[in-house]
């Protein structure tokens, strides 16, 4: 992400910012109400609008109220989502306590972090599971681009053991796009703005029968300039070039049974994130190689629920396929040193069935399995110059025997080549002990099969290069095998028709994997995390305007990936030239959640809230190669704050009987965090401030936006004195019309 100028200090004047942010999204902010709904339609519901709607979730694959859901959770409904355009992640994460949207040095491992939990190595998979429309989308390679066309997005906070155990050591997010429905529409979304940006956004809905209907979506991106500049090749940064578009066919032949088959096609283009040192001119940099960036991803899936007998039978299956090219600078600067290339593919099979009973009945169930086969293949090469500074001693008179285009450079290729083949069978129980006390208890069991292959050579070399006394040249072929039984329990109790305490128990397990690359084999395997989570919580409906959720939690993670320097742990490798994924002893995290919704007046929508987290590595020791040791216990788990804040509002007013106003407004922010190991490096604030103001009439609407609107180039990620930066203001237009 990009850069600029440092970020200006932030500290009491942010809470000077949210107050004076809150108040001016009280006075003129949007409304959830769609844009096709008529102002006068909304000035007749008027009355209706003053209570407070209910928000339904399927967190635990059944359509339930929000407050009558004992876990931590945030839900943004399509209203929220399609007002205040939000069409990339980091902008929901950002308004739900204790989470964080991490770029990463590189489009391929950026990840959510929930409650300190993240992902530290590119070839890791998350440690929040993520689902689309109900398939699994995490693992290795896991695309965050644009959405658009939602139906809704929520994050669960907390190890999911149950229905989502696959990688829900910190959580889960559920990403749920639109469905056909029964009725003729269609819309199209014009946005432009600075940097020369375009979007274009469209939807078509037809209805073939009373039984058959289908949707078309897309979304295409494209922006010529940005927030840097490589003045070496005279090339814009930010530039990209993004295309997805969607397909879904509903079929609905009785009450019974329904079918629903989605295809998707994406295309990104563009550059991969610019890195620059410390105390650099974020604005511009100097790379003598290209960084383009290339990732197409294609997957076809479907959806089949049958009710039979009392309960509901789902079945769903999907094949996904992703392709990655890109290309950096490693030496970040136009001298010849460092470049390397990747070539990721991914070819995944995903199949769920499970049943589910009726909701009706005092003891319910859900019981299923699923099954994930993967392939995975990352192609890495290194390209290195003798000339790097110190690299030069370690080669002889001769250049250790290279030859030809190969001279004056050593070419390392990484082959990383990994087979899973994961299953996993889960049964959740609910039984309604009296009328008020409910008892769930979940349990899951998986197993991983992983056949890796991995092969570092370095070709053109006849002497192997020996690089600090040893051949970097080795293959490495394993078939680690991971299992877990996952366990949970859940005690909720309606201490009044409006008021629910709950108290959770529950486990998580991330599976173990290979690292990228390593100078030495041992170094590449990795062991798998478990973690055990005790959550107590509210959910309270205030009147019928408001509703409260309070959580508290601590959860203690066993063996957690964290990243270090090659270096830390064998120190005659020489620093910066890579990184490990190592199991880390013992992570204890306590924390608060608090969120308030909202409708202190007729047409106002409020959603505050808060988060305080203590991630410290409780045991946390690298033993050096040499002898001796490296101490980070007690310490902060980096790239986690300690305290976290957010803001939205959206306000709607009738201007006369076919115009509406409507605003959006939101500010987020996050204190006290660390970017490494040792808490030598503290993280900027990413404080940010969104604000939209339009106008609509019965299918139309128009409006202006500002986002970042502080200019806020706080640094997302940094290794040492690289750094990478948040994108600074954007601002344009955006016109919508329905048919």
């Amino acid at each position: 992400m990009m850069l600029q100028e440092k970020e200006k200090p932030v500290g009491a004047a942010s809470w000077k910012t949210a107050l004076f942010v809150g108040v001016a999204m009280a006075a003129c902010l949007p409304s959830p109400a769609a844009a096709q709904e008529s102002a006068a339609q909304v000035a007749d519901d008027a009355a209706d609008e003053a209570v407070f709607d209910v928000v339904t979730v399927t967190a635990r694959r059944r359509v339930e109220a929000i407050t009558d859901t004992p876990l931590a959770i945030t839900a943004f409904s399509k209203n929220v989502i399609e007002t205040g355009a939000l069409d990339d992640v980091g902008d929901l994460v950002a308004l739900s306590p204790n989470v964080s949207f991490e770029p990463g040095g590189d489009f391929v491992s950026s990840n959510i972090a929930v409650r300190g939990v993240s992902r530290e190595r590119s070839t890791e998979e998350p440690g929040v599971g993520i689902y689309r429309d109900g398939v699994y989308v995490g693992g290795p390679v896991t695309s965050l681009s644009d959405l658009y066309d939602l139906e809704q997005v929520e994050v669960l906070r907390g190890p999911q053991a149950g229905l989502y155990g696959r990688n829900a050591v910190g959580g889960a997010v559920n990403i749920t796009t639109a469905k056909p429905v029964f009725e003729n529409a269609a819309n199209i979304i014009l946005q432009v703005g600075n940097k020369e940006r375009q979007e274009l956004v469209g939807m078509g809905n037809y209805a073939f029968s009373d039984t058959l209907a289908g949707r078309l979506s897309f979304k295409a991106v494209n922006q010529d300039k940005g927030f840097a500049r490589n003045v070496f090749l005279n090339q814009e940064l930010d530039e990209k070039e993004n295309v997805s578009a969607r397909a879904r066919v509903l079929w609905q032949p009785s009450d019974d049974l329904e079918v629903l088959i989605t295809g998707l096609y994406r295309n990104d283009k563009g550059q991969t994130p610019p890195v620059f040192r410390v105390g650099d001119d974020t604005r511009q940099l100097s790379y003598n190689t290209e960084t383009p960036y290339n990732s197409e991803e294609s997957q076809v899936s479907s959806e089949i629920n049958w009710r039979i007998g009392t309960g509901t039978l789902t079945n769903i299956l999907s094949y996904r396929s992703i392709d990655v090219f890109q290309q950096d600078d490693t030496d970040f600067s136009s001298a010849y040193l460092q470049t390397s290339t990747r070539d990721i593919t991914l070819d995944n099979f995903f199949g769920e069935l499970r049943y589910a009973s009726a909701d009706d009945q005092r003891f319910r169930y859900l019981v299923g399995a699923t099954v994930l086969k993967e392939d995975s293949f990352f192609d890495t090469d290194f390209l290195i110059s003798v000339g790097v500074p110190g690299l030069g001693t370690y080669f002889p008179p001769d250049n250790g025997g290279l030859t030809g285009d190969n001279l004056d450079s050593v070419l390392f290729v990484l082959d990383n080549k990994q087979e899973l083949l994961s299953f996993a069978a889960f049964a959740e129980l609910t039984y309604d002990i009296t009328d008020r006390l409910t008892l769930d208890t979940s349990l899951r069991y998986t197993r991983d099969e992983r056949d890796v292959t991995f092969d570092q050579t370095t070709p053109g070399c006849t002497s192997c290069i020996y690089i600090v006394g040893r051949s970097l040249d080795y293959s490495v072929a394993t078939d680690p095998v991971f299992e877990n039984w996952s366990p949970a329990g859940t005690l909720s109790y309606d201490a009044s028709d409006a008021v629910m305490v709950y108290a959770t128990v529950s486990t998580g397990f991330k599976a173990g994997g290979i690292n990228e690359g390593a100078s030495q084999p041992q170094y590449l395997p990795f062991d798998s995390e478990t973690s055990i989570s005790f959550e107590t919580g509210v959910k309270a409906q205030l009147g019928e305007r408001a509703q409260l959720s309070l959580a508290a939690f601590s959860q203690t993670r066993k063996d957690a990936l964290i990243s270090v320097d090659e270096s830390v742990i064998d120190p005659t490798f020489p620093a910066g030239v890579n990184g490990l994924g190592i199991n880390a002893g013992k992570i204890e995290s306590v924390g608060l959640e608090a969120e308030l919704t909202a409708r202190p007046l007729e047409g106002l929508d409020v959603n505050v809230a808060y988060g305080y987290l203590d991630a410290t590595y409780e045991s946390f020791v690298v033993p050096m190669s040499g002898g001796g040791e490296v101490d980070y216990s007690g310490n902060q788990v980096p790239r986690s704050f300690k305290q976290s804040f957010s803001i939205n509002s959206i306000y709607r007013k009738p201007l006369n009987d076919t115009l509406n106003l409507f605003a959006y407004g939101s500010y987020s922010n996050s204190w006290d965090g660390f970017q490494n190991n040792a808490n030598t490096i503290e993280s900027e604030l990413p404080e940010m401030v969104n604000l939209r103001l339009g106008v609509e009439g019965d299918s139309w609407s128009f409006s202006g936006f500002v986002n970042n609107l502080q200019d806020t180039r706080y640094i997302t990620y940094q290794v040492g004195p690289y750094i990478q930066r948040a994108q600074g203001r954007t601002y344009g237009i955006r016109v919508e019309k329905s048919f």
